[in-house]
């Protein structure tokens, strides 16, 4: 056998140091990440799932960006994917990441995210501020600390990057005008939470008595938009539940869930026959 860091290696060593319950563990698998770029393991790699997808040995997982996924492990994804010139907004991530370009140098403006930002709670009233621009090499490694910056890729053209990434950590992914540097949305970071505020909305349109159960447990879910949805499709098909919901939702840990509820009840009082 070589000597060479072999990609299953780099799968084991990665899996023992990096735990999905304690984020911040990803940070350990740097040196394991640039000692498989060091050695060209990476690049011997990619050429093996080329061939393997070439001949039909196995399927390309579906992904939401412009790459070809090399291996898909607990809580961690590594893959080549291409990075595409600026467009209007500049991306804070929801995941930590290491980025590496594969064809030329790479430069990148680094945006201090604002004191006080809390991923979970979109305040169009922030800002964020440059700090630095990175110069990264062919081959180097750029560590994207996403608790604490933003990142604004600089590029004319499209670029490959080996891209090694953790799960969500966080549940928006906020965009930033490129122009003005002010919040101007988040979405969530992850397809499944908009999935499930599609079926809230779905079995709140559709109103057969056999989806009270499910909303009534989607309304205690970790995301606070999911949270809210299946609370507003929950009153379609059953008002005592829905208002026993919203009551409780006044003491919410989310402000916007906790500030909708609250409206919601007052708008329910003014509705409510006066004797």
């Amino acid at each position: 056998m070589s000597g060479r860091y072999q990609p299953r290696e780099f799968v084991e060593d990665v899996q023992s140091r990096y735990s999905v319950l304690e984020a911040e563990t990803f940070w350990a698998c740097e040196p394991l990440f640039k000692r498989f770029l060091g050695e060209g393991s990476a690049i011997r790699w990619l050429n093996g799932q080329l061939a393997g997808l070439l001949d039909g040995a196995f399927q390309q997982t579906e992904v939401a960006e412009k790459q070809a996924l090399m291996h898909q492990g607990d809580g961690w994804a590594i893959s080549v994917a291409t990075l595409e010139p600026a467009r209007r907004f500049i991306h804070a991530l929801p995941y930590y990441a290491f980025y590496s370009p594969l064809a030329e140098d790479l430069v990148v403006d680094r945006y201090r995210l604002p004191n006080g930002f809390r991923n979970d709670v979109f305040d169009p009233s922030l800002r964020i501020s440059h700090l630095d621009t990175l110069n990264i090499a062919k081959g180097d490694v750029l560590k994207l600390e996403t608790q604490q910056y933003a990142y604004d890729f600089r590029l004319t053209k499209s670029l490959p990057i080996l891209r090694f990434v953790s799960r969500c950590v966080r549940p928006l992914e906020w965009l930033f005008s490129r122009s003005t540097l002010q919040a101007w949305q988040a979405n969530d970071a992850e397809l499944r939470l908009t999935q499930l505020r599609v079926a809230a909305h779905a079995l709140g349109k559709i109103a057969h008595q056999s989806s009270i159960e499910p909303l009534q447990r989607l309304s205690s879910h970790s995301h606070h938009a999911v949270r809210w949805a299946a609370i507003q499709n929950l009153g379609r098909l059953s008002r005592s539940a829905a208002l026993a919901k919203i009551k409780e939702a006044v003491n919410d840990p989310h402000p916007h869930v906790k500030r909708a509820a609250q409206k919601t009840l007052e708008q329910l009082s003014e509705r409510a026959p006066r004797e």
